[in-house]
């Protein structure tokens, strides 16, 4: 009787759940899995909206490609702003920089600020201005005001403009015997794979201006000029670094080895055999130039690099005096 009572109950207890509202049996389950539904129906919004600014996208394209018989009739419908910056806006702001940054490039490839720093060439004469900067700060430390050698030093390095241009023969002579001179043992194989690779760009264009055929004149042209102020900005580049090794080499010498007149002398001297062949460079270039205005263009950048290459006289002046005050308490 008493199994009878709680089977009885059981029954009961559960007529009395299936009579309320909203029970049924596994309600729990579905109940979960409309909350999934839920968060699948967001990422589905979620996947429209960047479809219909890929459309958007589309759109535009078709517009600047077709014809005005050609574009589409209608327009898909605008996404709503508040929800952020499209896919359409963000590409065609890229696009708008992208088109800027190349315009900006194009001007500024073909100037000497730009190809000399992309040689490194800004890096060490920059290099050099910091060495030069420290041995005036180490002059003020060291005071020695009267020495007869600061004049002639400050005079050597001077820049002149009736300097007389200087002929040489060979290059790779010319500066080994300056080093040997400075005693600065130094290779200068930088300085001749340049000037090979320059001289192979001359043989290459001679070879190709007897191709009438090989490319348009106007890309000739381009051409010409680019390996121009190419050729010019790195064997300044290398003369520069040349100047900042003989400086460095210099300083960590303890006695002088050399008299300082001699070396101020023959640090001008190389840099005036440098810039000549530079300028050297520029007229080998000019003869296959046949545009007055690349000519006047080629001239004119030319000066520049010469400009940085005299700079590093400049900073030298500095480095000498400080030579001679260290040496003259060794």
């Amino acid at each position: 009787a008493v199994v009878s009572t709680q089977s009885t109950g059981k029954k009961e207890t559960e007529d009395e759940s299936a009579s309320k509202t909203g029970y049924y049996p596994g309600a729990g389950l579905w109940s979960g899995l409309a909350s999934l539904s839920n968060t699948g129906t967001q990422y589905l919004n979620a996947g429209l909206d960047k479809l219909e600014e890929v459309s958007n996208k589309a759109y535009e394209a078709l517009n600047d490609q077709a014809g005005a018989e050609e574009k589409p009739k209608a327009k898909p419908r605008a996404r709503d702003s508040s929800k952020g910056p499209s896919l359409m806006n963000v590409l065609q702001e890229a696009k708008l920089k992208y088109e800027q940054q190349e315009k900006i490039s194009s001007e500024t490839k073909l100037t000497m600020s730009y190809l000399f720093d992309e040689k490194q060439g800004l890096s060490q004469l920059e290099a050099l201005e910091m060495l030069s900067k420290e041995c005036v700060l180490k002059m003020k430390n060291n005071p020695s005001d009267g020495n007869t050698l600061f004049l002639y030093i400050e005079t050597s390095l001077e820049l002149k403009s009736g300097d007389s241009e200087i002929i040489i023969e060979h290059l790779g002579a010319a500066v080994t015997d300056c080093l040997k001179t400075l005693k600065i043992d130094l290779p200068i194989s930088k300085i001749n794979q340049c000037r090979y690779e320059i001289a192979q760009q001359l043989s290459e264009m001679d070879m190709t201006a007897l191709d009438e055929t090989a490319k348009p004149s106007e890309t000739k042209k381009t051409v010409i000029l680019s390996n121009s102020l190419n050729s010019i900005a790195g064997f300044t580049a290398r003369s520069v670094e040349l100047f900042k090794k003989i400086a460095e080499l210099s300083l960590l010498k303890s006695t002088l080895e050399v008299d300082m007149k001699t070396q101020a002398d023959t640090i001008k001297f190389l840099n005036e055999v440098l810039c000549c062949e530079i300028d050297n460079i520029r007229e080998q270039f000019e003869q296959k130039t046949e545009s007055k205005e690349d000519v006047d263009r080629l001239y004119l950048e030319t000066s520049n690099a010469i400009s940085y290459l005299q700079e590093t006289l400049y900073f030298f002046v500095p480095i000498l005096k400080w030579i001679v005050v260290k040496t003259s308490k060794s």
